[in-house]
């Protein structure tokens, strides 16, 4: 999971001209964050569920992975060029991170429900 979280948050703060151009995600800005964020809480919710905390825990992970979000919009505006401060950002990361979330859970029920 820390390697993920060291991939988002180059790839949140490195300036625009340092990214890979990758033609099928141009233009698709707010998908990438979505994913992004749902890929972090999703980990981070497997993370914790591994360690016996789950239950207490992942209302915690979600606040935690969804200030990140907001931290890196904020580090985006005092740190790169290019690249701003954007509350449609912030917003798909919180949703992409709920939807992580949500999946993570989902799937466990899902696990536990086909071992009886």
């Amino acid at each position: 999971m820390l390697v993920y979280l060291v991939i988002v948050t180059l790839l949140s703060l490195l300036p625009t001209s340092n990214l890979p151009n990758i033609p099928f995600i141009n233009g698709q800005d707010k998908a990438v964050h979505f994913t992004l964020y749902l890929g972090l809480a999703f980990l981070a919710s497997w993370s914790l569920d591994t360690h016996g905390k789950r239950k207490p825990s992942i209302p915690l992970m979600l606040a935690g992975v969804a200030g990140w979000g907001v931290l890196m919009e904020v580090l985006q505006h005092l740190m790169t060029s290019g690249r701003g401060l954007e509350y449609t950002d912030m917003i798909a990361n919180l949703a992409g991170a709920t939807a992580g979330m949500f999946l993570y859970i989902y799937l466990e029920k899902i696990r536990k429900a086909a071992e009886g």
